[in-house]
C-alpha cells in the first residue's frame, strides 16, 4: 500500500516565527508560497518538508479556516501510495478514521487525509512528480 514517506510538514500558528526559525536559526533555505500559508523547507535527503499555517490547513482539510481546533499543532506525515482510493478503502475497512476523502487538490495532487490513534492528521497521496529526491543523498562512511 505505502510506497514511501512522501512529506513531513510542521503545522504552526505563528507562520512567520517558524520561517525565521528554520531559515535564521537552522540555516535552511525556506521558500514561502505567495499566500504565506505554506513554505517549502529544503533539507537534503528529504522528499518534501514544509511549514503549514494551521488556519490554512483547516481550510484545506475541513473547508473552514476557523476549524483550527480540529487541526493539531505539530507534524503531519504524508505517505505516497499507488492508489489513494484503494489505500483509503483499506484504512476504513481496518477501522481507521478518514477525515477527508479521496480528492484532487488545486495543485494537482490526489490526496486523502486520516487521523492516527493519537489524533495526528496524516495523508495518503499520489504525486508522481514527487517520487524522487531533489538532490543526491550521500553518507560519509566514517
Amino acid at each position: 500500500m505505502i510506497r514511501h514517506l512522501a512529506s513531513i510538514a510542521e503545522v504552526v500558528d505563528d507562520f512567520d516565527a517558524a520561517v525565521r526559525f528554520y531559515r535564521d536559526v537552522l540555516g535552511l533555505t525556506v521558500e514561502p508560497k505567495p499566500d504565506l500559508n505554506y513554505a517549502n523547507v529544503i533539507v537534503g535527503g528529504v522528499l518534501h518538508f514544509a511549514i503549514w499555517r494551521r488556519s490554512h490547513a483547516a481550510q484545506i482539510i475541513f473547508g473552514d479556516e476557523k476549524a483550527t481546533e480540529r487541526v493539531p499543532l505539530g507534524f503531519t506525515v504524508g505517505f505516497e501510495v499507488d492508489s489513494v482510493q484503494a489505500s483509503e478503502l483499506q484504512l476504513a475497512r481496518s477501522g481507521g478514521a478518514v477525515v477527508q476523502g479521496s480528492h484532487l487538490e488545486p495543485w494537482g495532487q490526489h490526496t486523502s487525509r486520516f487521523t492516527t490513534p493519537s489524533g495526528a492528521i496524516c495523508e495518503f497521496s499520489e504525486s508522481p512528480w514527487a517520487r524522487s529526491l531533489r538532490t543526491q543523498v550521500e553518507a560519509n562512511p566514517t
